[in-house]
């Protein structure tokens, strides 16, 4: 048997001239004693995915980002980001520290991937997902349509030419087999993604990604115009669908976002880092725009689509006085198809975009070091999400014959609303009483413990 050290520099295996290529971790013990990738029980959970994904397996070049087994369980013991970790003989890769048969691994992988030229990398964990893109946390961005970005000086000596390029391809993450037979819940959104993949299998460009038109940073007459515009559309019957978002600072409304198509949105702001007195010039003008507001939000044809609309709500009811006309959760009915799935709109686009790449990490939170205008495009891409997410959940809430459980779960809405906004009216005097019957039997198991240990717990 070859030594480990030797190990590390065996290639993957498929056709050379593969369109789709799988990188995983590392091998393990079948991996180990054949000598190719994906050979034991996760591979042959693998070759099921793939087969459910309307992939072969043959069709596919396989490979790791070390073909070597570690020590112990996973690739731990080779690569760390923490510092009481680090080995004298690690050397930095990306933003890791990393032994020597991890850069050799790396190097290797580079060069299969200029020899094969794939179209699209399934990059399988978050040790390839981190190699391939320099990015963690493969289970938020799981599905994304990203590319494989690997800068030159990572590149072995020699397999680049003075004027070769490093070859830039389609990569999309997803969970690895081995994660997938821990928890096999994770198993359909792992075939989702691999489903993804073999669309995206045919070239090395995506040809699907979405040319969005934002109106971000609106003067009073273009909001008040636009929302005018929206206004007629809702009178004449040719704007019935909203998709409404807010994002929120300090207790208050910070921005809103209106989308009318999948891809036109315009994102108002209310406060600015500019002017601590708000975005607009006076209280007046932000009068005209949130009444302006109102006569969009809630004008008797208007259909408001939001995801968790009850946040969004709860502070229209309480800065503005009144409640878009919520005709679809977005949450909600993702709950009615598929209860036991998570329920973020990232998730949920995952699922549902055509196009899809994980945005939360953009302006999710509020803070001074995300900048003010990539806060506010944010919240225009929350709106057409939300507003794909929508039409394809109607779809398919339709094809599982769920309307009418989808419609009983919307329903829930204002009882929950009111309950937020007024409170939950409270027995106090059963309320004292359970309290004293609480504090009895805690004595009474306290006494009991105390005499059959003899001493105080």
């Amino acid at each position: 048997m070859e030594s480990r050290q030797a190990l590390h520099a065996h290639s993957g295996d498929g056709p050379a001239s593969a369109r789709i290529m799988l990188v995983g971790e590392a091998w393990g013990i079948e991996e180990e004693r054949t000598l190719q990738s994906f050979q034991g029980a996760s591979g042959q959970e693998l070759n099921r995915m793939l087969h459910d994904a309307g992939i072969m397996r043959s069709e596919c070049y396989t490979t790791n980002v070390v073909n070597c087994r570690p020590p112990g369980f996973g690739i731990d013991r080779w690569l760390t980001g923490k510092r009481k970790d680090i080995q004298p003989t690690m050397r930095q890769l990306r933003n890791l520290w990393a032994e020597p048969i991890v850069h050799q691994g790396v190097a290797r992988l580079l060069q299969e991937i200029h020899e094969v030229k794939p179209n699209v990398i399934v990059a399988l964990g978050n040790t390839a997902m981190w190699a391939l893109t320099g990015m963690a946390g493969v289970n938020k961005w799981r599905g994304s349509q990203l590319y494989c970005a690997v800068p030159r000086e990572m590149y072995p000596p020699g397999v680049l030419g003075p004027h070769d390029q490093p070859w830039r391809c389609k990569l999309i993450p997803t969970i690895h087999p081995a994660a997938v037979l821990r928890q096999f819940e994770l198993r359909p959104l792992a075939v989702l993604d691999l489903k993804r993949a073999a669309k995206e299998r045919a070239t090395a460009e995506y040809s699907n990604i979405p040319t969005w038109n934002f109106r971000v940073k609106p003067t009073l007459a273009e909001c008040l115009h636009a929302l005018g515009d929206l206004e007629q559309g809702l009178d004449a019957g040719t704007v019935e669908w909203l998709d409404f978002d807010i994002e929120t600072a300090a207790g208050h409304i910070e921005c809103v976002g209106i989308s009318w198509s999948l891809v036109d949105a315009i994102i108002i702001p209310l406060m600015c880092r500019e002017d601590r007195h708000g975005y607009f010039a006076t209280a007046d003008d932000e009068a005209q725009v949130v009444h302006a507001l109102y006569r969009v939000l809630c004008h008797p044809r208007a259909k408001v689509r939001w995801q968790n609309g009850l946040y969004d709500a709860q502070y229209t009811y309480r800065h503005w006085h009144f409640v878009p006309r919520g005709a679809q959760d977005t949450m909600i009915a993702h709950h009615s198809a598929f209860c036991g799935l998570p329920k973020s709109l990232a998730f949920q686009a995952s699922m549902y975009c055509d196009h899809y790449v994980y945005w939360k990490d953009d302006g999710k939170v509020a803070d001074t070091r995300v900048p003010e205008e990539q806060r506010w495009r944010y919240n225009g891409t929350d709106c057409v999400r939300t507003r794909e997410v929508g039409e394809a959940l109607t779809a398919t809430i339709a094809n599982l014959g769920l309307q009418e459980v989808d419609a009983f779960q919307q329903k829930f809405f204002w009882p929950v609303l009111q309950c937020m906004q007024r409170g939950v009216r409270i027995d106090l005097a059963h309320r004292d009483a359970l309290r004293i019957e609480l504090m009895e039997e805690m004595a009474a198991r306290e006494a009991y413990f105390l005499a059959v240990l003899g001493h105080d717990l």
